[in-house]
């Protein structure tokens, strides 16, 4: 492959993350190569360099970004908008589980009922602490639309569980929105497996049919957000990566049929 800058042959080209061009070792650096994207390069070293958000413009466009931290940051705002939107999930998973779809018992509602809650925000803190990691400004916001019919949920043998999601604002390139995506998914699939794992520790008592509740809506939660399709994550994670995407679909996939259709059915 020829480097786009000087034409050379290069058996191993270096993929610039901003414009996504490839370059010789020599002219691999954005500022080497003249990058149309030297504007996000400079936001993001400026972001990095503080200790306080930056507001970065471009032209016509303008982004405030915040310094790369590993510490998840919470407002006022999204915390009243996380309490909400959990007190929802909650009652909509009392009332699934009320159905008594696992025979859980009253023991086992408590507990299936914050595995599911848990399950959905666990979820969205796992996009949050991705995307701030990034230096994107990441916070979760409910969606009016969601929360009415994660609400109609509550008294509906359908189960709609969407009062909203991390919203995201910066600029970010198909790595950084693909792995903020698979992280929110991987995450539900981790809880899943562990609580596959705890099981055997409880025997046949009801905290182990609760839990085997609590995997397997995790495990269908995250299948069906890596669906491909519109704003799921499954989407984003497909255009970043097709093998992490079909790792995690199947992942998810097999642990929904193994919780639903095989041990479910032994419960």
């Amino acid at each position: 492959m020829k480097c786009e800058r000087c034409e050379v042959e290069v058996d191993l080209p270096f993929k610039c993350n901003y414009c996504e061009h490839y370059y010789c070792p020599e002219h691999r650096l954005p500022e080497k190569h003249d990058c149309s994207e030297t504007w996000r390069v400079k936001a993001i070293r400026s972001a990095r360099a503080s200790v306080a958000p930056v507001q970065v413009s471009y032209g016509t466009q303008s982004v405030l970004v915040h310094p790369r931290s590993q510490a998840v940051r919470f407002s006022p705002t999204e915390i009243r908008h996380l309490m909400v939107g959990t007190g929802v999930v909650t009652a909509a998973g009392i009332s699934f589980f009320l159905g008594d779809p696992f025979a859980v018992g009253l023991v086992g509602l408590v507990l299936a009922s914050i595995l599911f809650s848990l399950g959905f925000i666990l979820h969205e803190l796992a996009h949050k602490y991705v995307a701030q990691g990034y230096g994107l400004w990441a916070e979760f916001r409910l969606s009016m639309m969601g929360l009415l019919l994660t609400a109609i949920s509550i008294v509906s043998p359908l189960k709609f569980i969407a009062p909203g999601a991390v919203v995201i604002s910066g600029f970010a390139d198909r790595d950084r929105i693909g792995r903020t995506a698979f992280a929110g998914p991987a995450v539900n699939v981790v809880i899943a497996a562990a609580l596959l794992i705890a099981m055997p520790l409880f025997g046949d008592s009801v905290i182990s049919i609760a839990l085997l509740a609590g995997a397997a809506i995790n495990a269908f939660l995250a299948l069906f957000n890596m669906i491909p399709f519109s704003v799921f994550d499954g989407l984003k994670v497909y255009r970043w990566s097709k093998r992490y995407w079909i790792v995690l679909f199947l992942a998810s996939l097999a642990l929904t049929v193994y919780t639903n259709f095989v041990l479910r059915p032994f419960s």
